[in-house]
């Protein structure tokens, strides 16, 4: 099957001789590839550095091609139909280091001078052409940087890489499918530390196999036939060089891969892999000899083609491998036995499986013991859910100080039960899973890195048995709300809580944490209000540095989501008044100067009286408001021959006659009706009142102390009120000459007393300041539109 894209040749290229490289790509690939294109693009950019031209009809490249791309590293020129290349075709392209001319039409080895330019290159692949022979040219010898050599041809011989006899290669590809002939020790002329080798399915493989044991320290066969041939060639093998073999890409039988699994048992094989192994027939496998030990061995995506056979049978012959790291990877085992002696395997790794909990062993209550040896256990991405259970599975590995649980669906409450640990764990992975704060409680005493990343943690309990040896605690991506305590992690050093739920951490927590180094609290949606001010203020200053913590990704990690105003602001950035947080000192900043004015205004209020004229003010506008308002019937204006009815105490004439009538009939123009003045003789007093009250539009009353104790005022009072009643207006005005306490007025006095409670007065100022707005008020409340009249009516 044909790549799509030049990425292939970029992973091979990195994964054989680079693998550290593979997180640091990152340049983008300008991508023509499939494009139905017969020559290279002319409007190339001259800052391409990474170029994929493969699966397309490009026969011939010419020395203007690449003159545009100076930067050119990585080319991709595979499944072409390429035929010629001009020698001075990469003379522009002086940084190139990789090169793909594989499945084209290629047909000289021998004379390629277009390598004379490429003394950078570091990966080349020219398998799948049409060479005839291997012989390679004197270019090739100018290739002093090359780590990667692939190659085909019908025929291979000795002398062919004798121009590369000065070249020490990482790794030599071979593509023997389609080689029709191969003289012994030819690979032999080639330095390179591994081989990789596409077999043809004929007998050239034994030759080639032969060759490769001897001369090359790593070898990776792909396309192993059934029988495994080139594995059971090892028999007859007196000299091996190879001490890591690995098989890809293999059907075969049970029978077959426990024998060569055997044979390479016996030789000096010290690390054996398998990948994309698929077994056709399950039966009459050979028991394991146990010549030496293995340093690795691993099996990558084995499967079956028949489910009907013996299950314990596979997992015996796994679990016993006679080596100190044993892997079976991405295989569809849903359970795994326990060695039958005492096993020297240090690290198993069963990630990417289907494992459950009652793993090492068939009986839930049967706890393994053969596994004292392991130091480090992967079980990634199986079908683990209760965490309880595991623990006692692994109990008795006495060893184990790693333990690798991440990425599956475990969970641990106290219904589980308690856990059982063994008693020298170390470092504990249980990330991706669904834990809560709950795991806390089924924790090793003697775990010292924690990784509990992608889970449901919202809080770390403080009821929980202190974890002393716990230094490294790494809980991103949870749902804290709030910086952990260390009461139960006296020696944290190093916590990791970045992308959680904390909104305001409390500085207090860190007070604990006497031991801390590391801290990482980025990426949490901070609110910027004032309970976040005292952390942000400690962490903006040297603090933290004193102290000999580090705080992570800051400032840029560490940005306010709320409120709107500091949205995207760093911490370090954001800053609030100190009067803006503390409510002490807002509420002294506020009631100062608030208590400051109400005294400074009661103060002025005493000294110049104003309640006194407000209270003026305000009857002022009631008397101007009730004479706009109140309107008296016509046939009652006629008979009005007074504004006012004045009636007081004999005692308190002289105030009367020298202040009041002369102020208001004087002055203000109005009409008084003076008993002295205005009663007509012959009439009794009481039809003089009577007279006065009806022709006057209200009647005044004067009060005083001595007011109540006169007869006549009482009589007139009486009158005046009867007379309110008749006209169903409010006539009667009340002047209070001087204070008169309601308890000094007689009983009798009932209706003066319910007016006094009732209504309000006009009280006589002794301040001459106050008697303009007094006699202000009394002339608005007195002023109205008489009709004109002779000055006596007889009767």
């Amino acid at each position: 099957m044909k790549p799509s894209s030049g990425w292939w040749s970029v992973f091979v290229y990195l994964t054989c001789f680079y693998p550290c490289l593979i997180p640091a790509i990152n340049r983008i690939i300008v991508n023509y590839s499939s494009q139905n294109l017969s020559s290279v693009p002319d409007d190339l950019k001259p800052s391409t550095e990474d170029l994929d031209l493969s699966l397309n009809h490009i026969q011939s490249l010419h020395f203007k091609d690449f003159n545009t791309t100076p930067r050119l590293r990585f080319l991709n020129l595979s499944w072409n139909i390429l035929e010629n290349i001009d020698r001075d075709t990469f003379r522009s392209t002086p940084a190139l280091e990789m090169l793909d001319l594989s499945h084209n039409r290629l047909q000289n080895l021998s004379h390629q001078p277009y390598q004379l330019h490429l003394g950078r290159l570091e990966f080349l692949d020219l398998s799948s052409n049409w060479f005839s022979v291997m012989t390679l040219g004197k270019e090739f010898s100018m290739l002093k940087r090359l780590q990667w050599l692939g190659l085909s041809a019908k025929s291979i011989s000795i002398q062919d890489f004798t121009h590369i006899s000065n070249v020490t290669l990482s790794t030599l590809f071979i593509n023997a499918d389609g080689l029709l002939t191969y003289e012994g020790n030819s690979l032999c002329d080639v330095h390179a530390e591994k081989a990789i080798i596409v077999l043809s399915s004929t007998n050239i493989d034994i030759a080639i196999a032969n060759d490769v044991y001897a001369c090359f320290k790593e070898v990776e066969f792909t396309k192993v036939d059934s029988k495994m041939k080139v594995v059971q060639q090892m028999r007859s093998r007196a000299l091996m060089r190879t001490v890591r073999l690995e098989i890809s890409n293999v059907k075969t039988t049970w029978e077959f891969l426990t024998s060569s699994v055997n044979t390479i048992l016996s030789s000096t094989i010290q690390q054996l892999s398998f990948t994309d192994l698929t077994m056709t027939e399950m039966t009459d496998g050979v028991n394991l000899s146990s010549t030496h030990i293995l340093e690795s061995f691993s099996t990558k995506r084995a499967s079956v083609t028949k489910f009907i056979f013996d299950q314990k049978m596979p997992y015996d012959f796994f679990i016993n491998m006679p080596a100190t790291n044993v892997s079976l990877t991405e295989t569809p085992i849903i359970f795994m036995t326990c060695p039958r002696t005492i096993s020297k395997i240090q690290k198993l790794d069963l990630s990417d499986c289907a494992l459950t909990e009652n793993i090492f062993s068939v009986n839930p209550e049967t706890e393994c013991g053969t596994l004292i040896n392991l130091k480090k256990l992967v079980l990634r991405g199986n079908n683990l859910k209760h965490l309880s259970p595991l623990t006692s599975r692994i109990n008795l590995m006495d060893s184990l100080q790693y333990i690798d649980l991440s990425q599956n669906t475990l969970s641990y409450s106290e219904k589980q039960g308690r856990c059982f640990w063994p008693p020298n764990v170390l470092l504990v992975d249980l990330s991706l899973n669904g834990f809560d704060e709950g795991v806390f409680k089924c924790l090793p005493d003697s775990v010292q890195v924690l990784n509990l990343r992608h889970n449901r943690v919202s809080t770390v309990p403080v009821d929980i048995h202190i974890l002393d040896n716990l230094k490294v605690v790494d809980l991103t991506f949870n749902r804290l709300l709030d910086l952990p305590t260390c009461q139960s992690f006296p020696n944290l050093q190093k916590l990791l809580i970045r992308s959680n739920s904390i909104h305001s951490p409390l500085p207090g927590s860190l007070k604990t944490c006497q031991h801390l180094q590391d801290l990482d609290l980025s990426h949490n949606p901070f609110i910027c209000t004032c309970a976040l001010r005292d952390f942000a203020s400690l962490i903006n200053t040297q603090g933290l540095k004193t102290s000999g913590l580090t705080l992570k990704h800051w400032p840029d990690g560490y940005r306010c989501s709320y409120p709107e105003s500091w949205s995207n602001s760093t911490l370090e950035d954001f800053s609030l008044p100190e009067i803006s947080c503390n409510a002490w000192i807002l509420a002294i900043t506020i009631l100062i100067p608030t208590i400051t004015l109400i005294v400074a205004v009661s103060l002025l209020c005493h000294r110049l009286d104003i309640p006194w004229y407000v209270r003026m003010m305000w009857k002022w506008t009631r008397a101007k408001h009730y004479s706009i308002t109140s309107q008296i019937k016509e046939e009652d204006m006629k008979r009005l021959r007074f504004h006012a009815f004045v009636s007081y105490s004999q005692k308190n004439a002289e105030w009367v006659k020298s202040q009041f009538l002369p102020k208001l009939e004087g002055d203000c123009g109005l009409r008084m009706c003076h008993h002295e003045r205005d009663f007509i003789p012959g009439k009794t007093i009481v039809q003089n009142i009577l007279r006065c009250i009806e022709q006057s539009r209200r009647c005044v009353f004067v009060l005083s102390s001595h007011f109540v104790q006169s007869e006549w005022c009482h009589y007139e009072l009486y009158f005046a009120n009867h007379q309110k009643l008749t006209r169903g207006m409010d006539s009667i005005l009340l002047i209070l000459l001087e204070p008169l306490p309601l308890y000094l007025i007689p009983s009798k006095y009932y209706q003066l007393k319910a007016m006094m409670s009732r209504r309000t007065y006009l009280e006589w100022p002794q301040e001459g300041a106050k008697q303009k707005l007094f006699w202000a008020n009394l002339r608005a409340a007195l002023q109205a539109e008489l009709p004109i009249t002779a000055d006596r009516e007889e009767e």
